[in-house]
């Protein structure tokens, strides 16, 4: 097989130098974000009922980010919207949360290095981390809306499941 082409050799540079000053950018944030006392659990959702001042602050800072045209369209009204348009704010919508998981991410790393940027020994075992993504899995189904499979079965055998964790 013969070496790649100066057009896919300059599309790759260009790729990694993006994506290597996209890092640089993301650790710059993190870092910004630990100085202000921010953790990874702060950049959880707040369930029904909390309060949402500081998670919708993140989400605006979020959409910020985005295009001019991106945070037009998802300041319209849903009902006045195409369905295309609808499609693409749907899409936004998700990125929003992708952006925010990202950080949260991002942060969780962070929270497990020691002060010499050595990984800490402290991992969850096994059994917390089984009991932790259960927890995970019922809130998403109970989140949902339209399955392929029963979901209140479903629901039933994972809280089954998550009983018998200690």
């Amino acid at each position: 097989m013969k070496a790649i082409s100066s057009i896919i050799a300059t599309a790759i540079g260009q790729y990694v130098g993006a994506s290597v000053k996209t890092d640089k950018i993301k650790v710059k944030t993190v870092d910004t974000l630990v100085s202000e006392g921010i953790t990874s659990e702060m950049l959880v959702a707040p369930k029904k009922g909390e309060d949402v001042v500081f998670y919708g602050s993140v989400k605006a800072a979020v959409v910020a980010g985005f295009a001019s045209n991106v945070q037009a369209l998802l300041d319209k009204d849903t009902k006045t919207l195409s369905d295309s348009q609808k499609s693409d704010k749907r899409y936004w919508q998700q990125q929003i949360g992708s952006k925010i998981k990202d950080l949260r991410n991002a942060l969780v790393k962070r929270e497990a290095q020691g002060e010499d940027g050595e990984a800490r020994g402290n991992v969850a075992s096994f059994e917390a981390r089984l009991k932790r993504d259960l927890a995970k899995y019922i809130a998403q189904i109970e989140k949902g809306e339209a399955f392929e499979f029963p979901a209140v079965e479903m629901l039933k055998h994972l809280k089954s499941a998550s009983v018998l964790i200690k």
